[in-house]
């Protein structure tokens, strides 16, 4: 599932909630929080520095049947559209969950729409919806999946984050993921979420942004 997600810095936690429901240009209704790090103030007789806050912020919007609807039957005229264009002969479905449209899309001959590492799939799935949010901004966000393409790419991307959290651990040095984009990125962060052993982080400028996984110094 695709959720637009930020990091953001702050002096205290909710500024940096505040900086990221700003970038997201959401309310904070419609975000999850997860706090990365605490703040904290300077060291003894100030020789360390102060600590910012640190927060990750994903949008979990639920949407309504009749937005569900409503995007469903605007999403299929637009695809008949394209499809009657192309004259091709693609077989797809279109079901809803409480965040989003799910236009799920099957066939032999798909390759052409996934692209390279699936960069025609996400070309695909931001051409509808912003086709759709330029109609009406309540449509629902759609999420584009083909051939089990993006199910598949998912667990490739867990196993990748554990076997480089473990080289993490083993060889005791951060390790820099290739640049990834945000859908990316937080399945990298979600996998390693849970673990005592390791954190990470997003750094760098879109496109190139990439995920750093470090070790967790614990002082008992």
């Amino acid at each position: 599932m695709i959720k637009k997600v930020t990091e953001q810095v702050g002096k205290t936690i909710e500024e940096a909630i505040r900086k990221g429901l700003e970038e997201l240009k959401v309310s904070r209704d419609d975000v999850k929080v997860e706090v990365l790090e605490e703040p904290s103030n300077g060291g003894v007789l100030g020789i360390l520095s102060a600590k910012l806050a640190k927060v990750r912020l994903t949008v979990d919007r639920k949407i309504s049947e009749e937005q569900a609807e409503k995007t469903k039957e605007k999403l299929e005229e637009i695809l008949n559209n394209i499809f009657k264009i192309t004259g091709e002969d693609v077989q797809y479905t279109i079901e809803s969950n409480d965040n989003q449209i799910n236009l799920v899309i099957t066939g032999d001959e798909m390759a052409h729409l996934i692209g390279y590492k699936g960069k025609t799939i996400e070309a695909f799935q931001s051409l509808l919806n912003s086709m759709l949010q330029r109609e009406d901004e309540e449509y629902a966000k759609v999420f584009v999946e083909i051939n089990d393409y993006k199910k598949k790419k998912e667990e490739k991307l867990r196993k990748l984050a554990n076997k480089m959290a473990a080289n993490c651990v083993k060889f005791r040095r951060p390790i820099k993921l290739e640049p990834m984009s945000a859908y990316e990125r937080l399945i990298i962060h979600r996998e390693l979420a849970d673990r005592k052993d390791v954190e990470t982080e997003s750094i760098g400028e879109e496109p190139r942004r990439r995920v750093v996984i470090k070790r967790k110094y614990q002082y008992k």
